[in-house]
């Protein structure tokens, strides 16, 4: 059955990339509106009710004759299939169908933020945290400035969660904040289910697990009561998740139980592989270690190849464990070099410390005693990052344990107003005949703000090439940069000319600003601006991105063209730039590469380009 699954997963993505030759095809004028219907009735149901096969077959026929329908059409349907390949836990494939969709720009907000926000879950996934506040950052201000309260709230959510993945607590609790704020002015908004997975979730990484705990099983009546059982496999995964850490181990693992039976009656390998890592780990804890290593081989030989770091880290860090305990010595030293190889290109979360315990001992076995005592200090830096506030949390004082009392409340009761809500559905469709007359009178302003917006465009270009004229020790700031970087990008696709991008970092950054006083790190700026200005041909260009990060620009040249101007750069900047630093060491990392026709997304594409070792 799971060569069958992706069999036919195979087949869509390769009728997704037919070559243009088919494009000559025709379909039937009302086949192709019987499709944008479908589609479009599709995108407005309830996600986790979506046919899968259905939506594959409708999704496959609109992406092949795809120069019959408008992009929105097209991009709707790659939404359609990331939903149903989520549904199934294939979160990679899910990642890959919103790049895809993306490549359809411009695009209306409300699905270009839906495509995005499918990025930043990717990203989380992957456990490439970077990416995931980058795209919910950028969701979050597009949403403000659209007024979409849905995709503001989700952009906090995943923020929030990913902040407090990896010790940032201050700040998932802040951002957690402003979802209690914004919920307060939005009483009307209906999708709460999804807000308070992704708000129980971020108590759960915040090490509040008896809220995460009540507002799962909140959850977990609503579906009931409401008959959306669709999708209920992922509330008890994350219900049994907080039942773990609550050590009421016999209700984790039925919870865990249950997600393996949906998984399997239901065919989905992934999220079956999820269900039996979170039963090996209650056997671990239960010291059941023969069951444990058993389920615990099941999720590794599931997980692996599926480009989810994540979950097959933690697969890794548990087998390991129970490796150890079932006398499997030499399989478990062969699963920590594999874990630690992952670990080097992914970031360890909280709950994956162990790691670094587990890599001592095996370096003390092997004679290494250096590094044995290095990943012994590195685990307890990691134990500092991530639980630095637990005793801080037994002595707060009573005034904060109040405002997180009412934080607590007002998350539980989310889910009793969301109940509430289903009871004025009818009103709501009532104020939807009211926007759709609102719609009318915007359509009579949407000139206005045309012309506003092309003025504002040719004054703001207007007012750059203005900045640009600078003396040779500066360069321009993060805002300029942004906008030189995005219209090069656009003007190389539109014009069919190469544009290399070189981009170069001081990794150790804070370290030297920990090190030496502002004055020396203005001396600093200085430095690196002029050298990168002296290093550039006439219609070169440059920018900083962030404290210590720069991108140069060679356009109309190729990667070989740019390479040499661009090796000059980084030897000037070894040999001249931190002489007057003493025994302080730099670490450089730089990386050039040309845009191909496939990076649709700038951002996408130097995202991945600033993704050094």
């Amino acid at each position: 059955m799971l060569k069958q699954i992706w069999l036919v997963l195979t087949l869509v993505m390769t009728c997704l990339l037919s070559q243009v030759a088919n494009a000559q095809a025709q379909l039937p004028r009302e086949v192709v509106t019987a499709n944008i219907e479908r589609v479009s009735g599709f995108y407005q149901a309830d996600k986790e009710a979506l046919p899968y096969d259905e939506i594959v077959s409708l999704a496959t026929e609109i992406v092949q004759y795809r120069h019959q329908y408008p992009k929105d059409v097209i991009a709707k349907a790659y939404v359609l299939l990331a939903e149903v390949a989520a549904s199934k836990g294939d979160a990679a494939r899910a990642f890959q169908f919103a790049i895809d969709g993306l490549t359809y720009k411009p695009l209306p907000a409300e699905l270009q933020l839906n495509l995005e926000i499918k990025l930043a879950e990717g990203y989380f996934v992957k456990s490439k945290y970077h990416n995931v506040f980058h795209f919910v950052d950028q969701v979050w201000e597009r949403a403000m400035q659209e007024g979409l309260v849905k995709y503001q709230l989700l952009a906090l959510g995943y923020r929030a969660m990913a902040n407090a993945l990896i010790g940032e607590n201050q700040k998932a609790a802040d951002d957690l904040h402003m979802v209690k704020e914004l919920v307060e002015q939005n009483l009307q908004y209906a999708e709460h289910l999804q807000l308070l997975e992704v708000i129980a979730i971020s108590y759960h990484y915040l090490g509040d697990y008896q809220t995460a705990m009540e507002i799962h099983e909140r959850i977990l009546k609503l579906r009931f009561a409401l008959n959306r059982k669709n999708g209920i496999e992922g509330t008890y995964y994350n219900l049994a998740a907080a039942y773990r850490e609550l050590e009421r181990l016999d209700d984790a693992y039925n919870a865990f139980w249950q997600v393996k039976q949906i998984a399997e009656q239901r065919v989905w390998p992934i999220k079956r592989a999820y269900a039996e890592l979170g039963i090996g780990q209650v056997l671990l804890d239960q010291r059941e270690y023969q069951s444990a290593y058993l389920a615990l081989v099941e999720a590794e030989h599931s997980f692996k190849g599926q480009n989810l770091n994540k979950p097959y880290l933690s697969t890794l860090i548990a087998l390991a464990k129970a490796s150890f305990a079932t006398d499997r010595q030499a399989f478990a030293l062969q699963l920590l070099v594999l874990a630690e190889e992952l670990a080097e290109i992914v970031e360890v979360a909280g709950d994956q410390v162990d790691l670094y315990l587990l890599l001592a001992n095996r370096y003390q076995i092997e004679g290494d005693k250096d590094k044995a005592l290095a990943m012994l200090n590195r685990y307890v830096e990691l134990q500092h990052q991530f639980f630095k506030d637990a005793k801080a949390r037994v002595i707060r004082a009573p005034s904060r344990l109040a405002v997180e009392d009412s934080n607590k409340a007002l998350a539980l009761d989310l889910a009793a107003a969301y109940d509430a809500h289903t009871e004025f559905s009818e009103q709501v469709r009532m104020q939807r005949h009211y926007i759709i007359g609102l719609t009318t009178l915007s359509l009579l302003l949407l000139v206005v703000l045309i012309v506003q917006w092309l003025t504002y465009r040719s004054r703001k270009q207007h007012d750059v090439y203005e900045q640009l004229e600078r003396p040779t020790y500066l360069v321009p700031n993060p805002a300029q940069t942004k906008y030189i970087y995005h219209r090069a990008f656009k003007k190389a696709r539109k014009y069919e000319y190469p544009l290399t991008i070189g981009y170069l970092t001081i990794g150790n950054w804070q370290d030297l600003t920990f090190s030496f006083n502002k004055r020396v790190i203005a001396e600093v700026n200085k430095t690196l601006a002029t050298l990168i200005n002296e290093h550039m041909g006439e219609f070169d260009q440059s920018g900083q991105i962030n404290d210590g990060e720069y991108i140069v620009l060679f356009p109309h040249q190729s990667q070989s063209q740019a390479k040499a101007k661009f090796e000059k750069l980084i030897d000037a900047l070894k040999v001249r730039f931190f002489a007057n630093l003493g025994e302080f060491s730099v670490n450089i990392r730089f990386s050039l590469d040309t845009p191909a026709v496939q990076d649709i997304d700038p951002y996408i594409f130097l995202s991945r380009l600033s993704d050094v070792s």
